[in-house]
């Protein structure tokens, strides 16, 4: 459900929404999930950076989808992105190659929450997309 503001200016459940509206951040807790999925130590400098990415590219994606999509989406085309692997590479101090591979783990890590959390839609999408 939604949530909305009401006269307390506590948030309250909006009949009208929908599951994901109770989340006061999705797009940054599905980031977060693909990077915990993908191995990466939640607080270290490349978890940080690569949600940081990640929630910026799902920006980008179709306002259509779920916030949730938006993300796994993003997570499966990161690695082919060319300024994200400069990025990854001039922040974090390392070779492109190397930024590289780290985004490589996010499409698996995409696949696989999409599988836990039952988006059999998506998963099927995505096995076209990106071969496992």
């Amino acid at each position: 459900m939604r949530s909305r503001i009401g006269l307390t200016g506590l948030a309250q459940p909006d009949p009208a929404g929908d599951q994901e509206g109770q989340l006061i951040f999705p797009r940054r807790l599905w980031a977060t999930r693909v990077i915990k999925k993908a191995g990466f130590p939640i607080r270290s400098r490349e978890a940080r950076l690569l949600i940081y990415l990640l929630m910026d590219a799902s920006k980008k994606n179709s306002k259509e989808l779920p916030t949730a999509e938006q993300v796994l989406f993003a997570a499966l085309r990161m690695f082919h992105d060319k300024t994200a692997v400069a990025k990854v590479a001039e922040e974090l101090e390392v070779s492109p190659a190397t930024a590289e591979s780290a985004l490589a783990k996010l499409p698996k890590a995409a696949i696989a929450l999409a599988s836990e959390n039952r988006m059999g839609q998506f998963v099927e999408i995505a096995n076209r997309i990106h071969m496992p």
